[in-house]
């Protein structure tokens, strides 16, 4: 039985059927063993049936899957887990009781037990950009999360009464291959939008330094011209006078006129001196500018056919764990276009207690990013200051009071559309003095160039660099508040 949330109308039912379905294929269970990365922990159970429990929170995928035997491969070979990730002694000999599902909220309530008797609790949140994994133990102290919850919902236990009844049909429900199927093909998308922005960047790199070498071979392809300068400058070097910043005379050669530019604030020996240094620059650098040139247009070349050949791998209408093969055996063959895993400091764990929820107003774009807007100075302050990363998206209405917003990224500010922008933007208008204006000017930038004056009041924030997008306040298409 599995339950993933593509259909936010039903995905409550679902969620409910799938969470009683859990509790009766392993309820009372033992733990013997926890894998987790980012956005995703496995719950391997004891057994024959080698079953396991697997709970995605990503953006754009947000599902649980009761999976027996080993994970396909190519989504295996996704899904690296962290040798110290926090749950693996977090929740070391543990007993899985039981599976509810919250009765207002799209959270899935996994009720755990320790040798020693004390309970714990794991809440999967299937609501929102990326969901968001939780553990609480028996005090609602938060021991463990995703990411920063910024849901009061996640910050407690549910009781018996915040628990919805249990469901005995599962409409419409998603059988575990296809849920499977449906996170290879996130994967693959995942992949395929990191090796696209990698080629992107490749091209775009490229392409600049084909502009800058055709201006430096422009340059020196004039060098002939600049050693004429030069000789007729030393023949004429005594006409010249301390302070005189051009000299026109005949080319010693063939007498056409030539117009020398001068230094004033250089001696005339000093001016042919620069003169035959720039001639003989431009002759020894044309040979290495032309073979520098060739290089980089034989790169842009070579981008253009990686980015045709890696749209050709997401072509047709093949099974996703096939694309997904194909794009993580493509990527192992161009391993330069993979980032280098992100460190982390040693000594630092994912959130802990001392991070509180933070509510604020939330909305979910094209049901994968997710957008926070503060609703008060202090908590413009929160939301822009403390609660969202430095490569997030910040925005607000340009020249008029209103609220900060924040476009969440998972990191990857470049490749969130200009669509979704423009989306955040109307919100930002819509949350503004300017909210029953035709069009208003939103300046928009990442976190990190965005500061607060010292001593400023809350809620005040300057930009060191920002960009402006003009758009109708309002809640757009596939815009849902959350």
């Amino acid at each position: 039985m599995s339950m993933d949330t593509s259909d936010q109308n039903r995905s409550h039912d679902q969620l409910r059927a799938c969470c009683t379905a859990w509790t009766e294929a392993a309820g009372g269970r033992a733990l013997h063993g926890v894998l987790a990365g980012p956005g995703w922990v496995r719950l391997l159970l004891a057994g024959q049936d080698r079953l396991s429990l697997l709970l995605v929170c990503r953006p754009g995928c947000r599902l649980g899957v009761l999976w027996s035997g080993k994970l396909p491969g190519p989504v295996h070979a996704m899904m690296k887990p962290r040798r110290d990730h926090p749950l693996v002694s977090l929740l070391a000999g543990h007993t899985l009781a039981t599976c509810r599902a919250m009765r207002d909220d799209r959270v899935a309530v996994l009720h755990l037990s320790s040798p020693d008797g004390r309970r714990r609790t794991l809440l999967h949140q299937v609501f929102g950009a990326r969901g968001n994994l939780v553990l609480l133990d028996d005090q609602d102290v938060l021991m463990w999360a995703d990411h920063r919850p910024p849901h009061a919902v996640l910050t407690r236990t549910p009781g018996p009464r915040d628990l919805a009844p249990e469901s005995v049909a599962a409409p419409g429900a998603t059988a575990p291959h296809q849920a499977m199927g449906r996170l290879a093909r996130y994967l693959a998308d995942d992949l395929a939008r990191t090796l696209s922005a990698s080629l992107r960047r490749r091209r775009q790199s490229a392409a600049r330094l084909v502009e800058n070498l055709a201006r430096d071979l422009a340059e020196a392809d004039r060098g002939r011209e600049f050693r004429r300068k030069a000789e007729t400058l030393a023949a004429r070097l005594h006409l010249i006078r301390p302070g005189q910043d051009r000299l026109e005379t005949p080319d010693v050669l063939d007498g056409t006129p030539l117009d020398i530019p001068l230094d004033p604030a250089l001696s005339p020996a000093a001016n042919l001196a620069a003169w035959f240094k720039r001639a003989a620059k431009a002759d020894k650098g044309r040979q290495i500018i032309r073979d520098r040139l060739d290089q980089a247009r034989l790169q842009m070349a070579r981008a253009d056919e990686m980015t045709a050949r890696l749209e050709e791998l997401q072509a047709g209408e093949r099974e996703p764990l096939a694309i997904l093969a194909d794009l993580i055996a493509w990527s192992r063959e161009h391993p330069d276009l993979m980032p280098a895993p992100a460190g982390r400091r040693p000594g630092r764990s994912p959130y802990g207690p001392e991070q509180p929820a933070r509510p604020f107003r939330r909305y979910l774009v094209e049901n994968r990013w997710e957008v926070w807007v503060g609703r008060n100075n202090h908590e413009n302050d929160e939301l822009t200051h403390r609660a969202s990363h430095l490569k997030d998206i910040w925005l607000h209405a340009q020249g008029v009071a209103g609220s900060h917003v924040i476009l969440r990224t998972d990191r990857r500010p470049d490749q969130v559309p200009r669509r979704i922008i423009a989306k955040a933007a109307a919100l930002a208008a819509l949350h503004s003095k300017a909210r029953h204006a035709g069009l208003v000017p939103v300046v928009w930038t990442e976190r990190r160039y965005v500061r607060k004056p010292r001593k400023g009041a809350p809620g005040l924030a300057v930009c060191l660099r920002e960009k402006t997008i003009m758009v109708a306040p309002g809640i757009g298409a596939d815009v849902e508040a959350c």
